[in-house]
């Protein structure tokens, strides 16, 4: 599958500067997933998540060069790049079980973190991971789990996305970025991105935002058609607004949130 213009320069970017600035033999190989690897990629919204493999455990003085790398990455490109350096080996093993290595997180911060979104990442490489370069993920072993999965997704449901919808009932206009390429993103992604989880549920399958969201069209009462073409609209940057007020917005974001949450987990949401 051919990577989209800017992918694909990111991607070479940094094995450019990895080439330049790591110690030799330390990169053995990179892969992405998310969005993309769905064929799915919004120039302004999108972000490319990673995951590299590594020689081994990377020593303080390495980590440091990989800080500095990404410094350059941030410089070079608004587009995030966030993924984590792990093993080979580690694709095999259960990601719970694994120790905190250095990763690229969304804050553009280089942390030594174990990280429970990669039940996610692994399941994504399995499924459609794509091979930048090093070994061909065909021939790696990625650990799966179903139910594990399926766990971890009802679960952050009923956590972060729950905290969402919580606050969300406090929330006014005022509140929302004033940019407004930041505002749609937040918007956007409250919509379909939980969209998105309530599609694994319900299908066993991984997909991205937007093709989620049209899905959505189809799964759901015609009561969350206007919010569900919104977010559609805020993340593909196409068509017409919905709504002529920022406040009937927010309002259907938060109860169409609310509603995801409660459908998913069978529990409400507490209003403020």
């Amino acid at each position: 599958m051919a990577l989209p213009a800017p992918v694909q320069d990111l991607c070479d970017h940094f094995l450019l500067l990895a080439e330049r600035e790591l110690p030799a033999g330390l990169l053995t190989g990179l892969y992405l997933h998310g969005g993309v690897v769905f064929d799915e990629w919004a120039p302004q919204q999108s972000d490319v998540d990673f995951l590299a493999t590594v020689a081994h455990r990377p020593e303080p003085a390495e980590v440091e060069a990989l800080r500095g790398v990404h410094a350059q990455m941030a410089t070079y490109s608004s587009t995030r790049f966030d993924g984590p350096y792990m093993l080979a080996a580690d694709l095999a093993c259960d990601p719970r079980t694994l120790p905190p290595v250095p990763e690229m997180i969304s804050t553009r911060k280089l942390e030594i973190l174990a990280s429970p979104s990669r039940m996610i990442t692994w399941h994504e490489l399995a499924q459609a991971g794509i091979t930048v370069t090093g070994p061909e993920l065909s021939t790696l072993q990625v650990w799966t789990d179903k139910q594990a999965l399926r766990d971890y997704t009802v679960g952050n449901l009923d956590t972060y996305w729950r905290r969402n919808a919580e606050g969300l009932t406090r929330a006014t206009p005022a509140d929302l970025p004033t940019d407004e390429r930041e505002r749609g993103y937040l918007l956007s992604h409250c919509i379909l991105a939980s969209v998105r989880l309530h599609y694994l549920l319900v299908t066993g399958e991984m997909t991205a935002k937007s093709c989620a969201g049209r899905w959505a069209l189809m799964h759901y009462d015609e009561r969350w058609h206007r919010v569900l073409a919104e977010g559609l609209h805020l993340r593909e940057a196409s068509g017409e607004s919905g709504y002529a007020d920022q406040a009937d917005l927010l309002g259907d974001v938060r109860d169409f949130l609310a509603h995801v949450v409660e459908t998913t987990t069978g529990k409400p949401v507490a209003s403020a």
